[in-house]
């Protein structure tokens, strides 16, 4: 059987005003599908932190963005509610981005997949209606598209250069335009 996906939850402390029966919502439909859930609303992002990190370089607010830049790294995916727009959680969906990690940004206000472009990036407007759908369907898309196989494969120089130049020309690395290259395959777009 394979492990539970693994979610990294967070949302703007500034908005937990305004915003804190929907950062429970969100939270109970991401716990409501088969996942292991860690992050700041939850309450449960520290126990990231390696426990020798001490010193007076390490200040509560070092400790909460370190335990946060785990969370990301430790995940499969990341889920941020972003209904009060901040700068900090951009920053930290830029993280999970860079990091490779599947990225869901929800609010109640827009889809922010309107205005951001990127193949790791998934946005979507919600209500107390849709949520669970919303979340059902990110980590499904989480699942099938998860990098969970490795292969060695033998190349001949020619082809290997080949596969260089043509990557680069698409601006992606090796690994990511061979992907590209199945994906159409199984689409039918050869």
């Amino acid at each position: 059987m394979d492990k539970p996906t693994k979610v990294f939850f967070t949302a703007s402390y500034y908005g937990k005003k305004k915003y804190q029966r929907y950062y429970d919502l969100v939270l109970k439909k991401i716990e409501e599908n088969d996942v292991e859930v860690i992050g700041t609303e939850k309450g449960n992002y520290m126990k990231l932190l390696n426990r020798d990190i001490k010193g007076p370089i390490f200040h509560k607010k070092k400790l909460h963005y370190e335990a946060i830049r785990k969370g990301i790294l430790w995940c499969d995916a990341s889920i941020f509610e972003n209904s009060h727009e901040d700068f900090q959680l951009g920053h930290e969906a830029t993280l999970a981005i860079q990091a490779k990690k599947t990225v869901l940004c929800l609010s109640i206000h827009e889809d922010f997949s309107k205005k951001i472009d990127n193949e790791f990036f998934h946005g979507a407007k919600y209500n107390e209606y849709n949520i669970g759908k919303v979340i059902r369907d990110f980590l499904d898309i989480v699942r099938k598209e998860k990098l969970s196989e490795r292969f060695n494969c033998f190349l001949s120089k020619r082809q290997y250069a080949y596969l260089g130049k043509v990557a680069w020309e698409e601006k992606m690395n090796k690994s990511k335009y061979l992907r590209r290259l199945i994906d159409r395959d199984m689409k039918g777009e050869r």
